[in-house]
């Protein structure tokens, strides 16, 4: 049975706002580990980087300023490039380098599968939508997955995301699992109008997110204003 946390709209306390901060602060360091590990990667089998890596650098460097853009509201005269809502292909390349960063293929079978998405007109919010997968894969390397399921299905309301890994470490069970990746992943969906829910059975852990579209998002910011 999947495990849904909800969370009720209540008006912004200390105590909110510092545990919004902390998990902010908790996916920067797992967004820069990443970098870090590439970085390692390339140092340890003593390969110069190549123009397309310094590339994709670049989009991470991108992405960073973007997801502190998101955080702090702020605007700047720098940020003429950063990412809000984006076409599904540019949330995928993000995805393919998390994978590349935390997944080895050596040891890792991932596949992927997309569902009714058209690349070039389906559109994620891209901070959410980083720091979300971002934890995912995170969580997925932690538990030394071998074998990783993702799969992602358009709808009219929004995107569902479907993942599975098996779990090669001993975590206890879903109720008792503690992590501040499962909680930034619950409150960043839940904090835009989306669902979460996960299990972990027969060593198999499982996550169904739902992330809304434009128009859902738009209304949901506009009833927050109106609370």
């Amino acid at each position: 049975m999947f495990l849904i946390k909800k969370e009720k709209s209540v008006n912004v306390s200390s105590d909110d706002h510092d545990k919004r901060e902390r998990l902010f602060f908790h996916d920067i360091i797992n967004q820069t580990h990443g970098l870090i590990l590439f970085l390692n990667q390339r140092q340890s089998i003593n390969k110069v980087i190549s123009v397309s890596e310094i590339q994709m650098l670049e989009k991470e460097v991108r992405t960073l300023q973007s997801l502190i853009k998101d955080h702090f509201q702020f605007m700047h005269k720098d940020l003429t490039n950063s990412y809000d809502w984006v076409v599904f292909n540019i949330a995928e390349i993000a995805i393919q380098n998390l994978i590349t960063n935390y997944l080895p293929k050596n040891s890792v079978q991932v596949f992927f599968n997309k569902n009714g998405i058209d690349d070039k007109s389906e559109v994620v919010y891209f901070p959410i939508f980083y720091r979300i997968m971002n934890n995912v894969i995170k969580n997925m390397s932690e538990a030394n997955g071998q074998v990783i399921h993702f799969n992602f299905h358009h709808t009219d309301n929004g995107l569902i995301i479907e993942t599975k890994n098996d779990v090669q470490i001993e975590i206890g069970d879903s109720n008792t699992r503690k992590g501040l990746g499962l909680e930034s992943i619950s409150s960043l969906v839940h904090e835009c109008g989306g669902q979460f829910e996960y299990e972990f059975s027969k060593g198999i852990w499982s996550n169904r997110i739902f992330l809304p579209g434009p128009k859902k998002m738009t209304l949901q910011e506009e009833q927050k204003k109106a609370a």
